[in-house]
């Protein structure tokens, strides 16, 4: 998904520096989270194709665990055999990004919203940076992880 360039949804905030328009935010908001949503998935076809049997029943099984507990689930799975197919620090990775996932589902918005006039914070701006660097942290890593998974599921499809 091609974006504007940051600088193209900017407004002065009236200290001399820049932030994110909120529209701006909200729409990079929803992308980051749609890319956490995609790479939970895309984890949980994983475990089920890794495990020997039925692949839709485990998926079914696991269908309402969350990000962190597929991480755990598919890190301890993957490794038993000796040969994962994910490597201990992009586990590492994946933990580290669910938290970030647990801050911009639950609570970054309360970061700045009961400021007056927030938009035009030190602490909008902060999680405007903040939200940039993790929508494009999270971006990356889920084409890596759709790569992965769309191989590992065509090499073991039954």
């Amino acid at each position: 998904m091609t974006r504007k360039a940051l600088c193209d949804g900017l407004t002065n905030n009236n200290s001399g520096g820049y932030c994110m328009t909120f529209n701006d935010f909200k729409v990079l908001h929803s992308e980051t989270v749609m890319y956490y949503q995609i790479i939970e998935h895309d984890l949980k076809y994983i475990y089920s194709y890794m495990l020997k049997g039925d692949i839709d029943e485990h998926f079914n099984k696991i269908e309402n665990r969350t990000l962190g507990q597929m991480v755990k689930m598919l890190k301890e799975l993957d490794q038993s055999d000796g040969k994962p197919l994910i490597s201990s620090s992009d586990y590492n990775f994946l933990s580290q990004i669910t938290d970030n996932r647990n801050l911009w589902c639950h609570s970054n918005f309360t970061e700045f919203i009961y400021i007056k006039d927030w938009i035009y914070s030190k602490e909008y701006q902060k999680q405007c940076e903040k939200l940039q660097k993790d929508h494009d942290r999270v971006s990356k890593a889920c084409d890596i992880l759709e790569e992965i998974r769309i191989d590992y599921c065509a090499k073991h499809r039954r």
